[in-house]
């Protein structure tokens, strides 16, 4: 008997020595990519060595960005919004995102404290501490704004390129030397800003000269004149039936199922309320990096794998290879940047240095597929989750908050020239180029027919009210 004794209070220790190690507030590198809320700090490549070609000078850098770190949105974009499906079978758009934050989450996070109290839920005294002590303090005048964090980021983007392109971002500011470009969006407009003064400070802020944005701009948001995009993608079902069947299956069900175990629910939560929880997990993390966001510890590493992969899913279908259209529409980027390095190339001129566009996610993910980045052989479903582990589509690495494309065009010696390009600012394979560095007779032969084909109008079908 005291043998039994002595084996129950051993596994018990057990059991609390276990429970203590796997508190989230002790992991010491914890998953931090979450889909579209990812932060550039967990992004960002640090090495900021002069990018340097033997025997060529860089002439000219081209950049396409997403804005920094927002705060969470309240009124749904056409074309930004998520979906869920309703139990007849339409599909509708989310609750309005900060409003279900702010008012939700105090009371889940006072549910989940109870059950802890009464002895329900897995999370350790640390994190059920942590939990307690959570807030969320976002004024709705806030909502969609460029944050703190996201100034940072654009900040910090536009210094690191400074460092490695001195030749071209070490120059006094003059007008005609640089080109902006930016939404009708605050946080475009302020991602454009934060990015200026990292490449020139704060001294030379009120000599830039910044343009009036272009609602609707079909160089920078060419999906917002995009009818047939809308017709055939965002307002029609068959572009979210991958995304619902997945969030319907089993890997989403066994997440909410340990979600709300872990939570100490006995009747488990809706799929809703455990997206919600993600959520503000992910924008906890972007929002305030450096902190532990109390909200993550609900999550085991495979549940924010699964949850992840429905952002891949409905982004895949919805901005990515999944649909023609998609893609298809984002050539007018792709002729502007090939246009300015023609005019260097033919010697018409040697600036600007440098030409600089702030855009969204969606725009971002478009356009990268223009180029034939990210494209998976085996195509993402609802039921092939377990073989996507490597998937190049991931919307943590390209449609994270500050995704940025940079095109640098060099001319070297014999008045050749030659291009890479950087995303996420690491060099990357452009398709279709023999080389990571590709000759420019190459690029050219790339962009040829996409310029040649390149009329938006036609491709979107648009009635004439769009002409």
């Amino acid at each position: 008997m005291i043998a039994v004794k002595i084996a129950v209070v051993v596994l018990l220790a057990i059991v609390c020595v276990s429970a203590e190690t796997s508190c989230y507030a002790n992991v010491a590198n914890p998953n931090l990519y979450f889909a579209t809320k990812t932060s550039y700090k967990f992004i960002k490549n640090t090495n900021t060595d002069q990018i340097t070609l033997p025997g060529c000078e860089a002439v000219q850098m081209w950049l396409f960005s997403r804005h920094g770190t927002r705060y969470p949105r309240n009124d749904p974009e056409p074309g930004g919004e998520e979906y869920r499906q309703t139990d007849d079978g339409s599909i509708e758009s989310r609750e309005m995102e900060l409003d279900a934050l702010t008012q939700q989450m105090p009371i889940l996070r006072d549910a989940v404290v109870q059950n802890h109290e009464s002895g329900r839920g897995e999370l350790c005294a640390e994190d059920v501490q942590n939990l307690r002590g959570w807030t969320i303090d976002i004024p709705p005048e806030l909502e969609e704004k460029l944050a703190p964090a996201g100034e940072e980021e654009m900040h910090d983007i536009g210094d690191r390129y400074t460092a490695r392109l001195p030749g071209l971002l070490d120059h006094s500011y003059k007008d005609g030397d640089y080109v902006f470009r930016f939404t009708t969006a605050s946080r475009a407009e302020k991602s454009c800003h934060h990015f200026a003064k990292g490449v020139w400070g704060n001294n030379e802020e009120d000599t830039i000269v910044y343009p009036v944005p272009i609602e609707n701009d079909p160089l920078i948001r060419f999906y917002k004149v995009c009818s047939k995009w809308y017709d055939e993608v965002d307002n029609n079902t068959a572009s979210r039936v991958e995304w619902q069947a997945f969030i319907d299956g089993p890997e989403v069900a066994a997440t909410v199922a340990a979600v709300s175990k872990r939570l100490g629910f006995v009747v488990p939560l809706s799929y809703d309320q455990v997206s919600l929880t993600y959520t503000m997990c992910r924008y906890d993390k972007a929002l305030y990096y450096g902190q532990l966001s109390p909200w993550c510890a609900a999550f085991s590493n495979p549940d924010l794998l699964v949850l992840e992969y429905v952002d891949d899913l409905l982004y895949y279908y919805k901005d990515g290879y999944g649909f023609e259209i998609n893609w298809k529409q984002a050539c007018n980027p792709v002729v502007d940047v090939a246009n300015y390095f023609n005019s260097i190339v033919l010697g018409a001129t040697n600036k600007p240095y440098g030409i600089f566009y702030f855009s969204h996610s969606g725009a971002m993910a478009k356009l990268l597929a223009r180029w034939g980045l990210y494209n998976d052989t085996i195509v993402p479903t609802a039921s092939n989750f377990a073989f996507q582990s490597g998937r190049q589509w991931s919307t943590s690495r390209m449609q994270n908050f500050g995704v940025n494309m940079v095109f640098v065009l060099f001319r070297c010696e014999l008045n050749t020239y030659k291009v890479q390009l950087y995303v996420n600012e690491r060099l990357t394979h452009i398709p279709g180029c023999a080389q990571d560095t590709c000759l420019f007779s190459e690029f050219a032969a790339i962009v040829k027919p996409i310029i040649e084909t390149c009329d938006l109008d036609a491709i979107c079908e648009n009635p004439p009210a769009y002409f």
